[in-house]
């Protein structure tokens, strides 16, 4: 993470950091997790997390929204699509959040960068939880290290995820 950014970016680069360790946790076969019937897999939750950050900046900033591109609904998701796919998405936002934070406001949003920021981070947070749940329906043992792990943005902040 740059030096220069503002506090807003550096914390949204924390919650895709925790984006990036929940996925890089999740279990052979995990991906194809659902948590009910005609509900996101893992890989879609972490895809629909990209997709919407993207429709975002169509909307609002479609300058910054070039560099990345949506993941197809039928393409087979793997971690390391998903993981570049978040780390492309996270850079675009990271850059729009800055100009948000420059320009004193967000396109688009009835409040101040802070609030869009809380908005996405609690948007993604729910898509993490869904995730989780999927896995444990799922069967799958979560350790506790990634479950407590997610939380510890201390130790995001610190260091780029895997």
């Amino acid at each position: 993470m740059a030096s220069t950014d503002s506090e807003l970016v550096t914390a949204w680069r924390m919650n895709n950091a925790a984006n990036l360790f929940l996925l890089g946790s999740v279990p052979r076969g995990g991906l194809d997790d659902r948590y009910a019937a005609r509900t996101r897999t893992v890989a879609g939750q972490f895809a629909h997390m990209h997709d919407v950050r993207l429709r975002w900046l169509s909307v609002a900033a479609p300058r910054f929204a070039c560099k990345a591109t949506p993941l197809a609904k039928d393409a087979a998701l793997t971690k390391a699509t998903l993981k570049a796919a978040l780390r492309a998405s996270e850079r675009s936002m990271a850059a729009y959040l800055e100009a948000c934070v420059a320009a004193g406001s967000v396109k688009s949003w009835k409040g101040a960068p802070a609030t869009f920021l809380g908005y996405l981070v609690a948007h993604e947070a729910h898509h993490r939880g869904l995730a989780m749940v999927a896995m444990r329906i799922a069967g799958r043992k979560i350790p506790q290290e990634v479950v407590y792990g997610q939380w510890d943005w201390g130790k995001r902040s610190s260091r780029r995820p895997s």
